[in-house]
């Protein structure tokens, strides 16, 4: 039997924010995480706010297909449209094969 584990998406990035923009970046953050709970196959999805404007970014999608269609709702595209404009720079987007885990699976 394969490990249904392996067959997970896992994305990491980081980006950073312009100049006094970190409370309207949070808020959006925040309607992105919202979003995500419409999304199909999306499992955990969360940003993380680090020194000065830096900001991490964590997802787990239950497969390939659920990766592809990440932010294709209408919620997530009305966040991702405001978004834009607050990044300095394009976030830096890194898809990984999840290898071992604790807290995934059946019993977690």
């Amino acid at each position: 039997m394969a490990d249904s584990n392996h067959e997970k998406v896992v994305m990491m990035g980081t980006f950073s924010c312009r100049d006094g923009e970190s409370e309207a970046m949070d808020r959006v953050l925040t309607e992105m995480v919202a979003a995500s709970a419409d999304e199909p196959g999306v499992e955990q999805y969360s940003y993380h706010r680090g020194p000065g404007n830096r900001y991490w970014f964590f997802a787990v999608m239950a497969n390939a297909e659920a990766a592809e269609n990440h932010g294709r709702t209408q919620g997530m595209q009305n966040a991702m449209q405001a978004f834009g404009p607050l990044v300095d720079e394009p976030p830096q987007v890194t898809p990984l094969t999840p290898v071992a885990a604790f807290g995934w699976g059946p019993g977690h």
